[in-house]
């Protein structure tokens, strides 16, 4: 995608010097990122050193020498790319060739808010008391300013120098694929490489639950569109698209965070909707049910013959794999998928039935999550109210809710409201509320973070609330609008390409995912480069049309 509007050239006509340049460095730019994507999306996932000892560290030390290395690399095609093009354009415009509306579709809103964020980084940094730890984060995380930078500079390279190649994302879902299967059978004791340090809380070759959830939602749901949509599909890739969808349903299921079962979830809620007046998109989202269930039921199956096999669980991995909801779900998807097949031999279609069926699922979803929050509010503050129910700690609103998630947001709530003005507006810098708790914060708040986490806090759990008390009011605005505006640019107006609308459902999921968890780089690292694969065949769409 160029800076101006190329003109096609009739059989004949020479390109000029400054789009001669512009076409060489753009060459260059494209198989540059195209290696930078391989290291991304195969070598990422897949790399350590000792075993799960520090496989966080070595993960973000992978991510920022790709970056870097990538950025060195890329610069001069980079300047000389942008030079050339602005010269064409100047001269287009000198020639009355030029289009007005040339730069808005270079820079779409998503791209506005990412500039925006990136600018509200650079303040921070600039008005952060704690720059030294700023500059590259905290230790273990390195989500501070330069590794931020890069994750940006990922967006941009792909989404406008890369050539859209569907390759590419087979190759990160055959990557991915391994990763769930590893981590299916890491559940129950067995570890094809050997893994230092090994043990329930860590899985596959990712490393602690929540990092392994967010990296399986930010890559999963590409799958499952894709098959969602199941345009001009042959039959062998129907078939690795439902081993795909098996194995990433089963591993979600029994990896361990309960967010990513959220996620599912709201995604697949969403998938329901949009299938009301496709009867082929129906078809599809219940044969993707039948594959989440028979997973269940495949679990149900192993831990019924080996019982003490399985390495983790909870209440809610043994509902779902043990109890009676995967047969009768099973048992709704088999007789949804036969009256489908009934209806598509006999020419019928049900559209109002199923938009009211959909309209009455998310409704009332709705409904039940509004209801659930009436009945915590009423508990918590009339402890007892709700009987037996009073007993389960949803419906308790304190520090301890939602695994510790009540205590986590409290303390960035209170990161945030003890900031001056300034900071208020530019946060206290880019990973830096561990930093403030420990050096800035008052003793009322230092003390409740020494009692819930023996200072061990290093965000709030909740991705948009850390980015608050990172970078502020500012960051907010430039981070939320880019994810808002990247999910609806992909998933409503991704010209009917499909590859960009499974790129916005994996930027849903992983904004979903992190209303619950954080930033770590390797989903965070994966899902720009996802966001950048989507942006890019997007426009390829846009140009198409």
């Amino acid at each position: 995608m160029f800076i101006y509007t190329q003109r096609k050239k009739s059989r004949g006509q020479q390109r000029s010097a400054g789009e001669k340049i512009q076409y060489f460095a753009g060459i260059l730019l494209d198989y540059g990122v195209q290696v930078y994507l391989i290291c991304m999306l195969l070598l990422f996932p897949l790399y350590f050193q000792d075993g799960y000892a520090h496989i966080g560290t070595d993960k973000a030390v992978f991510f920022i020498r790709a970056g870097v290395t990538a950025a060195k690399v890329l610069a001069a095609p980079t300047v000389l790319y942008l030079a050339a093009g602005l010269m064409v354009f100047l001269k287009q415009k000198k020639r009355k060739l030029w289009e007005p509306d040339t730069l808005k579709r270079w820079f779409s809103a998503a791209d506005l808010f990412a500039l925006l964020y990136g600018a509200a980084l650079v303040v921070s940094y600039g008005c952060s008391n704690y720059r030294e730890g700023a500059l590259w984060g905290a230790e273990g995380w390195y989500m501070g300013l330069l590794p931020q930078l890069l994750l940006l500079m990922a967006y941009f390279l792909v989404s406008r120098f890369w050539k859209p190649r569907k390759w590419v994302p087979g190759l990160m879902l055959g990557v991915s694929a391994a990763v769930f299967l590893f981590g299916c059978i890491n559940r129950f004791g067995i570890y094809p490489v050997e893994m230092a340090f090994s043990g329930p809380e860590f899985i596959s070759t990712v490393g602690n639950i929540n990092w392994y959830c967010g990296y399986a939602v930010s890559v999963f749901f590409f799958g499952v569109v894709m098959f969602w949509l199941q345009r001009e599909q042959k039959t062998w890739q129907k078939v690795l698209l439902m081993g795909y969808l098996l194995i990433g349903f089963t591993s979600l299921v029994i990896q361990g965070s309960q967010s990513g079962l959220m996620t599912l979830a709201v995604v697949l809620l969403v998938l329901f909707r949009m299938s009301a007046e496709d009867p082929a998109r129906m078809g599809a989202f219940w044969q993707g049910m039948a594959l989440l269930w028979g997973g269940c039921l495949i679990i149900s199956v192993v831990r019924r013959l080996a019982p003490e096999k399985m390495t983790y669980t909870d209440g809610l991995i043994d509902r779902l794999t043990l109890g009676w909801i995967p047969v009768v779900m099973m048992a709704v998807s088999v007789l949804v998928l036969l009256l489908l097949w009934r209806d598509g031999h006999r020419g019928v279609r049900r559209d109002r039935l199923f938009r009211l069926l959909t309209g009455m699922a998310v409704w009332g979803s709705l409904g039940v999550l509004l209801l659930g929050l009436l009945l915590a509010v009423l508990n918590t503050l009339r402890p007892g109210i709700l009987g037996s129910l009073s007993e389960l700690g949803v419906f308790t609103l304190d520090e301890n809710w939602g695994s510790a998630r009540g205590a986590t947001w409290a303390a960035g709530v209170r990161c945030f409201a003890e900031q001056d003005l300034l900071h208020k507006l530019v946060g206290v810098g880019p990973d830096c509320m561990p930093e403030f708790i420990y050096k800035g914060a008052s003793p009322g708040l230092a003390e409740f973070v020494e009692r819930m986490f023996y200072y061990r806090l290093t965000n709030a759990h909740n991705e948009w609330l850390t980015v608050l008390v990172d970078t502020g009011l500012l960051g907010l605005a430039g981070f939320g609008g880019m994810m808002v505006c990247g999910i609806r640019g992909l998933i409503k107006k991704g010209c009917g390409n499909p590859y960009a609308i499974a790129c916005g459902f994996c930027l849903l999921g992983y904004t979903v995912n992190n209303s619950f968890s954080f930033q770590q780089l390797l989903s965070t690292g994966t899902v720009f480069v996802v966001f950048g694969m989507g942006e890019a065949f997007r426009r390829r769409g846009d140009a198409e049309s």
